[in-house]
C-alpha cells in the first residue's frame, strides 16, 4: 500500500484541497525512511464505529463514484492481516480517506488517528443510507471532474 502523511490531500483513490488522507500507514523499505505514526489508545466506541465503515466500504465507494482495486494488501507491519477496500467520511467541506486496513492499524498497531477523523467517524451518518449519499454527493461529483480532466489531457 502507498504511504500517505495523516490530513495530506492526496491518497491512492482522490485528491484535492477538500481530501484529508488518514490511516495510509506503510513499513520501511530500500527506498524510503522508516514512516512513523502517532501511536495511543482509543475509544472502543470509535472502533467500533470505524469497523461499521471499513465493513460498508464498498457503499462508500459506490456512493463517492470510485473505482474498485482488484486484490487485497497485507499489512506491511506484520504480515498478518490482509484488506483492499478504501471509505470516505465526509465532515462539512472535507472528505477523509481512509483504507479499509485502519481497522487493523488502530486494533493491533495502535495507530491512533488525528482527533478531527474521530470526530468525524462518530458523527458521520454510515455508508449505504440515505442521509450519507447526501452528505457525500458534493464529493461525487468532484471526483468525477477530476476523472474527466485526467482522461482529457491524456
Amino acid at each position: 500500500m502507498s504511504w500517505y502523511p495523516d490530513l495530506g490531500t492526496v491518497t491512492l483513490i482522490d485528491e484535492g484541497e477538500h481530501v484529508r488522507a488518514v490511516g495510509w500507514l506503510a513499513a520501511p523499505s530500500w527506498f524510503s525512511s522508516k514512516k512513523s505514526f502517532p501511536k495511543g489508545e482509543t475509544s472502543i466506541e470509535f472502533l467500533l464505529r470505524l469497523y461499521q465503515f471499513a465493513k460498508l466500504w464498498g457503499d462508500s465507494s459506490e456512493a463517492l463514484g470510485w473505482g474498485m482495486f482488484l486484490g487485497v494488501h497485507g499489512c506491511e507491519l506484520c504480515n498478518k492481516f490482509q484488506a483492499g477496500g478504501n471509505f470516505g467520511v465526509p465532515a462539512g467541506e472535507l472528505l477523509y480517506v481512509a483504507p479499509e486496513m485502519i481497522t487493523h492499524y488502530v486494533e493491533v498497531h495502535q495507530y491512533r488517528p488525528p482527533v478531527e477523523f474521530v470526530t468525524a467517524v462518530m458523527n458521520s451518518p454510515l455508508p449505504g443510507t440515505v442521509e450519507y449519499s447526501a452528505a457525500v454527493a458534493p464529493f461525487r461529483e468532484l471526483h468525477a471532474k477530476q476523472i474527466k480532466l485526467k482522461y482529457e489531457i491524456l
